[in-house]
């Protein structure tokens, strides 16, 4: 995974002051009624970006692990959440977690960059470090969002893509049927939401651990 693309564009560009009231909104508490939110667990802020989750999982009285692989990210969710605690993870390596580890694991749109074998893996990860019967939460980008960027895109294997130097997978039913077989479905709801005040195709879920 490209560590500088995320310091060195991404966050570079999203961490000016006139961007950051354009993230989505919380599409979490739509679901609040499946995961009862309001008892108290462990949770994982796997790549959390600049904590606006991280926020609302604390306020929910939770004991959160926020993790991502900018350090220029991490560093501003620190310097407005003290408290937090904080881990730089490269989704592409093992995660740094112990086993069974958190109750919730939750993945906004940080799950869907990776190959193949790469995804297989991060699953087993995930997996691995979340207690059984604890939730996966999460959201990653539709394949109905093709039609809006196949002018730029480069395919690399099946649903998985090149986009100007940054690889991007592209998710329907048979990819979560595939690399979600070990965890059993809750939810799973395809949606348009708005992120940097932009259209997002994007599909949100909610399994538990086997």
């Amino acid at each position: 995974m490209n560590k500088n693309y995320w310091d060195e564009k991404y966050w570079e560009k999203h961490l000016r002051e006139d961007d950051l009231g354009n993230v989505e909104e919380l599409w979490i508490r739509k679901y609040e009624h499946l995961i009862n939110v309001n008892e108290h667990r462990n949770v994982l802020d796997l790549g959390c970006g600049i904590g606006q989750y991280t926020r609302y999982f604390l306020n929910k009285g939770h004991h959160v692990t926020s993790s991502d692989i900018s350090k220029k990210a991490l560093k501003y969710l620190k310097d407005n959440i003290p408290t937090v605690r904080i881990v730089q993870q490269d989704m592409s390596e093992s995660l740094k977690f112990e086993d069974n580890e958190f109750d919730i694991v939750f993945a906004n749109l940080s799950i869907h960059f990776f190959s193949k074998e790469e995804t297989e893996k991060l699953l087993k990860e995930i997996k691995r470090i979340l207690r059984p019967g604890g939730f996966f939460i999460g959201s990653v980008n539709s394949t109905s969002a093709y039609e809006y960027i196949k002018d730029h895109i480069i395919q690399i294997e099946e649903n998985f893509y090149d986009s100007n130097g940054r690889s991007v997978r592209l998710w329907d039913e048979k990819q979560f049927e595939y690399f979600f077989k070990d965890f059993e479905k809750i939810l799973l709801n395809e949606v348009i939401e708005k992120r940097w005040d932009k259209q997002k195709n994007m599909w949100e879920f909610i399994y538990i651990n086997k």
